[in-house]
């Protein structure tokens, strides 16, 4: 070795011998022995001058450079010794000095590095659990094992101006489809409702989606037995069907099957299978499962419901090759069913695949939503993929010398354009690995927060593997495609002047790139915003009743001896004013519905049917319009029938309804209330019908009912639920302490609306930070190409004030672009969402206005850091080189 550096005990110091032998790793033999003596005099020279620690990191640093064709070492690659062409674009030798040279770059631009790949990780994770959402949603019911030649049975019946659809058919008729209609190879009959269990004394619990079912529903629906016989489970009277968690809840770790279980306190029920828990994209969804045949020897209510209504969703499994609309056409054959008076109902099949989204009685907006969170899914994937273009072009000039000296010596554009689609495709496997993590540990919470109810075993199937794969290539090619050919398109000669156009530097294309993404976060931002207002008003509008602090606890009906003591009890403690009883669960699907024609104009009427004691009308807020005679005087002593000012106007009543004769055949009218909703405002208010009772032990609590209880706006929630328990326990109940709260409930009714206004809070802020990254690349990139500029105007006077208005008016142009575009599209889009509310607020101009003034600060506190430095930086140091 040349002029070996020595150490103060007068010994050489080598260089790392490891550098040494990646060195001759990368270079060809004939180049080696003279690009080691050079590299070796120059680190003899730097451990002199710099010290040898330092030496020793500038060597390797050296050595890392051969990774590309630096100047002044041509060709330095292995390659034959009597042609000296260029690496074929495919070897594997170019592929290795690819992927250095890319990793060398990611390590080289940490902070760009970071940027753009935590950019494409929150894009591609985001844009992944929307899509399994919407494939979730798109694919219910297509495992079962007939799901292709199943069909549900609905009922409509003409009533008035409008169809009514019905899903629950009586058990007889089930029987006559199968025993008439030859193409049926099955018929599957299944129920919904609420039981108290017990398993033991310690076990004694009100569950929901106890159903019945037919010893077939298990095969059918191809549902999987973890323990029992599914061909059997269901077959014999007294038996039950448990899912897992409900099994573990009463048995915890033991086999439950052959073990006893008390159905609604009095019958004994054997469990005779366990299942696997049920998918989440199946409408078939239940706790626990009765045999069909078990219902005549579970009480008189469940024979009554066995014998004569409407209660079970039917089922048909028809032969290969059966035509569904022959099948639908023999069903108006059957003569047993759901019959109303005045009503002739026909029926339908709908196919078990469609009745997620497309039954008749599924709102449109469901998949209508379904559309909009697919297509922001796109928006932001885009986004993140127009995010890492701004910023890598925006690099151009740092890297346009380097793509000049590298075409000047020979170098290939193919080979150029092979490095930037490598240097593409390592951060996005970086950010594809980092998705796939931020996904795998987001999924629980963002399943429970966003209410998405999907199977973590999503996460296992080939769907969404095959779509992780899809964006990682996909993404892979976007990003790499426009910077690769922008870059490498780069004229040698105008770069190495310095010279570098307009069209050149790609700034033209990111300027719209900007404009697209503040577009789709000034949308997004409007769309929030009318959201929030709509569900503000949903929340806050004057129902005409109160729901605010008030308890429901759930009476037994054969609580009727305790009630009248718990009853005082509770008044005792709440005050007299405070408590009322309902025969219904308000702000549910629970309330009765009465088909009856008004007496006067012979008009179809569905009426809503409710039973409710005195004090309900001033402890829940219900005003008058016309008070029942001697109301102020003393207890009711008869049944008294009121109904609300929609119901009078339905039945074509004018004037003072008490004094004309009844709107409803025999029901004269003793009073009536002025409108007030117990559903969503999705619908206008339903025609109703009240009756006050006398005596609510005997009306309201025969078949079980409701103890409304309003509690002290002040009071400690826990500790009023916890002493309203120990009131209930102490009257000896028949049943388990249950409650609801009324304005809990009365959320649940737009948890749909709430989970799109979430998701799209998420989105916006994901969106605004997108645009942020991608105008702060672009603002970047202009200070650097008018650095001179800048030093210039600062030379001559200008202010710091001015440059930063000069640097900041074109980037504030394109924001207010964006707003011109987003607004009609936002607006468009919400007005068309508010339609399906019958009450809803109007699109006012302070949205646009505010959605317009936060994206504009937004953009001013993004660019002013670069704006106020470039103009605060010394021009000396811009100008120094002229």
């Amino acid at each position: 070795m040349k002029n070996a550096p020595r150490n103060r005990a007068d010994e050489p110091v080598e260089p790392p011998r490891w550098a040494d032998r990646l060195l001759a790793w990368l270079l060809a033999p004939e180049r080696l022995e003279e690009v080691l003596g050079d590299l070796h005099e120059e680190f003899a020279y730097q451990v002199g001058r710099i010290g040898e620690r330092r030496a020793r990191w500038r060597y390797v640093w050296d050595v890392l450079g051969f990774v590309k064709p630096p100047p002044g070492w041509l060709f330095a690659v292995k390659q034959n010794h009597q042609k000296f062409t260029s690496t074929p674009l495919v070897s594997m030798d170019m592929i290795r000095n690819y992927f250095a040279i890319a990793f060398r770059q990611l390590w080289k631009n940490q902070l760009f590095s970071a940027v753009n790949i935590i950019g494409l990780t929150v894009g591609l994770a985001v844009s992944t659990l929307i899509a399994l959402y919407v494939w979730h949603e798109f694919h219910y019911d297509r495992f079962e094992p007939f799901a292709d030649r199943t069909y549900r049975i609905m009922s409509i019946m003409k009533y008035g101006d409008q169809d009514v659809t019905f899903t629950g058919l009586q058990e007889a008729f089930g029987r006559e489809v199968k025993q008439q209609i030859p193409e049926v190879e099955e018929v599957v009959r299944i129920s919904d409702g609420d039981a108290i269990l017990q398993s033991d004394q310690n076990h004694q619990f009100n569950e929901e989606h106890i159903g019945f079912a037919d010893a077939s529903t298990l095969s059918v629906f191809g549902l999987r037995v973890l323990q029992g016989d599914a061909r059997t489970a269901l077959r014999e009277p007294g038996r039950i069907v448990l899912t897992r968690q409900l099994a573990e809840k009463y048995f915890g770790t033991q086999n439950p099957v052959g073990k006893t279980m008390i159905y609604d306190k009095h019958f004994p029920l054997t469990v005779s299978a366990v299942l696997d828990d049920l998918p989440t994209n199946s409408v078939i969804q239940f706790n626990g499962l009765v045999s069909l045949h078990s219902m005549p020897s579970l009480g008189a209510q469940q024979q009554d419901l066995y014998k004569g209504q409407g209660f079970l969703s039917t089922y048909l499994v028809l032969h290969q090759g059966a035509s569904a609309s022959a099948v639908e056409t023999k069903l108006k054959t059957i003569k047993s069913g759901i019959h109303f008076v005045g009503m002739s109902a026909k029926f339908f099949l709908e196919a078990l695949p469609t009745l997620h989204l497309d039954s008749r009685n599924t709102s449109k907006s469901v998949r209508q939503s379904l559309y909009i969170l697919m297509t922001i899914a796109l928006v932001i994937l885009v986004l993140a993929v127009i995010n890492y273009i701004s910023l890598t072009t925006a690099r151009a000039t740092k890297r346009a010398r380097e793509v000049g000296i590298r075409k000047a010596i020979g170098g290939q554009r193919s080979e150029l354009i092979g490095q930037f689609f490598m240097e593409s495709f390592l951060t996005t496997t970086l950010a594809f690995l980092l998705s796939l993590a931020l996904l795998q540990g987001l999924f629980p919470w963002a399943n429970h927060a966003l209410d998405l109810h999907m199977d973590k075993r999503v996460l296992t199937q080939g769907p969404y593997l095959g779509l992780m794969l899809a964006l990682w290539l996909g993404c892979s090619i976007l990003s790499g495609s426009y910077p690769a050919l922008l870059l490498s398109g780069f004229r040698p000669a105008l770069v190495l002047k310095g010279a570098i156009g307009w069209r050149q530097s790609g700034v033209g294309v990111r300027r719209v790139f900007t404009t697209v993404q503040f577009t789709a976060s000034i949308g997004l931002l409007i769309c929030s915003l009318v959201l929030y207002a709509q569900m503000r008003f949903l929340r806050t509008k004057n129902l005409g009743i109160n729901r605010a602090q008030v308890v429901a606890i759930h009476i037994d009906g054969e609580m009727v001896p305790q009630f009248p003591g718990l009853r005082d009890a509770i008044r005792q403690w709440a005050g007299t004013g405070n408590v009322a009883v309902s025969n219904s669960a308000l702000f549910t699907n629970r309330i009765a519905i009465m088909f009856i024609n008004a007496e006067k104009n012979k008009k179809q009427l569905m009426v809503n049917v409710l039973s409710v004691d005195k004090p309900f009308f001033d402890m829940m807020g219900v005003r008058w319009q016309y008070r029942p005679l001697g109301w102020e005087v003393g207890p009711v002593t008869k049944d008294l029938t009121v109904y609300n000012q929609t119901l009078i106007k339905e039945a074509g009543i004018k004037g003072n309804p008490l004094q004309q004769p009844a709107p409803l055949k025999d029901q004269p009218a003793d009073g009536i209330t002025t409108d007030f909703h117990l559903r969503s405002l999705h619908g206008a208010v339903s025609p109703m019908k009240l009756t006050v009772v006398s005596d609510t032990n005997r009306s309201i609590l025969a078949k079980g009912g409701y103890l409304l209880v309003k509690l002290n706006p002040n009071t400690d929630v826990s500790k009023s639920l916890d002493q309203l328990k120990t009131l209930y326990n102490h009257s000896q109940p028949t049943a388990p302490f249950d409650y609801y709260f009324l304005d809990e409930a009365y959320d649940k009714l737009y948890s749909r609306e709430t989970r799109l206004m979430q998701l799209f809070n998420g989105f916006t802020i994901l969106t605004l930070l997108v645009a942020c990254l991608g105008l702060l690349g672009l603002m970047t990139f202009s200070v650097e190409v008018r650095t001179k500029e800048i030093g210039v105007r600062k030379v001559l006077g200008a202010s710091v004030s001015g440059i930063v208005v000069l640097l900041s008016k074109d980037f504030l142009k394109l924001v207010l672009i964006s707003i011109l575009i987003a607004s009609p599209i936002a607006w468009y889009a919400m007005n068309k969402w508010l339609q399906d509310f019958a009450y809803k607020v109007s699109i006012e101009w302070w949205v646009f206005a505010l959605a317009g003034g936060l994206a504009t600060g937004i953009a001013l506190l993004t660019i002013s850091f670069q704006s106020v430095k470039a103009a605060l930086a010394n021009p000396v140091k811009s100008l120094r080189n002229d």
